[in-house]
């Protein structure tokens, strides 16, 4: 029998060994499994390694009824929502709804996660970014030359190999509708691959403008067509050189309340002039609050504290301007200052019929949401809202003027009533 006596030798090999599984995971947690000719991306895979990693399987796993969106098979995470928006936006993470869900501010509908005012990391938030923004591919994202040599496999050259039948011998070529055909659309829809005739052809049975695509009389392998479908979905680069720029890094951290400080990492910078600070309330309209030089070529580690923050939500975006003043946005991150006591303010004071209407709340219980009743002065219900913790904007319609009341209520059913008057057109 083994006695519990650990030989220092022992505890030193068995130390390095635990040391070398935590990189190892630590590696697997992060790593970018793909790589196209030096520049690595995420598959599908590997995002469904970090969401299972922050638990949202507990809910997004096909048996909770509550929940319309999985994300346990490729195809399932660009199903709709149940607010008719899309989950994922090929090549725009700012404009997916799984990122306004993740980002740690109030999200446009149903409720952020993860739940219990859980903040996702910056690192994995920014790696479900990154996917997004080159495409959110399945698999790894192929270059043009390797497109081109599956078309070739499938003998498309065949009957494709000119202007007139269309040619996608050469990069600028497959972007061109054949000459002789009256189908319209564009033959490639970079960053829509549903949108594409090319992806349209190749996918399905159906007639698309002519005769399916067919290799021998069979359909293309799925796994070739959805090497295809990524591609498009990527931006349909020619190499690697044409992929996005990504940051490598790109954190916030609120330092006590009292300040917000910023870092990002840039591996390299090719032709950036400059790195915007922007700053926000709402998440909607963003100024620049700092200009930062790039460090040239080569890249490097950038920080920024700001001071000048303020109760409730703040966001932050980076607008990355070229010396050929081309402009991009990096993701939007989101710190929330904490208040002591509730805020509940709305303006303008008066307002009018269709006149955009801010209302501020900042519950200090935690809520996410709340609903705000709008009473005329005999007490009768108008209207009924739902406002996010944060920055609300609206429009009240066909309201006569006059005297209105706004309530809402918190855990104990106490209400906050205030006055706000209509004004005509």
């Amino acid at each position: 029998m083994d006695n519990f006596c650990i030989y220092p030798e022992t505890l030193t090999h068995r130390l390095a060994i635990l040391l070398i599984t935590m990189l190892g995971i630590l590696k697997m947690s992060y790593g970018q499994s793909c790589e196209i000719n030096g520049e690595r991306h995420y598959s599908y895979s590997d995002i469904k390694f970090i969401l299972d990693k922050n638990k949202c399987a507990n809910c997004h796993n096909g048996t909770n009824s509550t929940n319309q969106w999985m994300y346990s098979t490729y195809d399932d995470m660009f199903l709709e929502s149940e607010c008719n928006s899309k989950i994922i936006v090929h090549g725009k993470p700012n404009a997916s709804l799984l990122i306004d869900k993740l980002n740690g501010g109030p999200t446009a509908c149903g409720n952020a996660m993860p739940f219990g005012q859980i903040k996702m990391s910056d690192q994995d938030l920014l790696a479900i970014e990154t996917w997004i923004e080159f495409g959110a591919p399945e698999y790894c994202i192929s270059d043009f030359d390797q497109i081109k040599s599956i078309l070739v496999n499938n003998k498309c050259n065949t009957c494709h190999n000119s202007a007139a039948s269309w040619s996608f011998l050469d990069y600028n070529d497959i972007f061109n509708s054949a000459t002789s055909t009256n189908c319209g659309g564009g033959i490639i829809t970079k960053f829509d691959a549903n949108a594409s005739f090319l992806y349209q052809k190749i996918s399905s049975l159906v007639d698309f403008c002519g005769e399916p695509m067919l290799v021998d009389g069979q359909k293309m392998q799925e796994g070739d067509i959805a090497k295809i479908r990524d591609w498009i979905n990527a931006g349909a680069p020619e190499s690697a050189k044409v992929l996005p720029v990504n940051l490598t890094e790109f954190t916030t951290d609120n330092i006590d309340d009292q300040s917000i400080v910023l870092n990002w990492y840039t591996a390299s910078e090719k032709n950036t002039n400059l790195f915007d600070v922007q700053h926000s309330m709402d998440g909607i309209q963003f100024e620049t609050i700092k200009s930062i030089p790039s460090k040239g070529n080569s890249g490097g580690n950038y920080n920024f504290i700001d001071q000048d923050i303020s109760v409730g939500f703040n966001f932050y975006r980076l607008k990355i301007i070229d010396f050929d003043n081309s402009i991009y946005y990096s993701p939007i991150r989101v710190e929330r200052i904490k208040n002591i006591d509730e805020i509940f303010q709305f303006y303008p004071i008066p307002t009018q019929n269709n006149e955009l209407f801010t209302v501020e709340w900042y519950p200090t219980d935690g809520r996410e949401k709340v609903r705000m009743n709008l009473m005329n002065i005999a007490g009768s219900q108008c209207a009924s809202y739902i406002i996010n913790n944060g920055i609300n904007h609206f429009n009240f319609s066909d309201l006569k003027a006059g005297v209105y009341y706004i309530s809402i209520e918190d855990y104990n059913f106490n209400r906050t009533v205030k006055k706000i008057v209509i004004l005509d057109l």
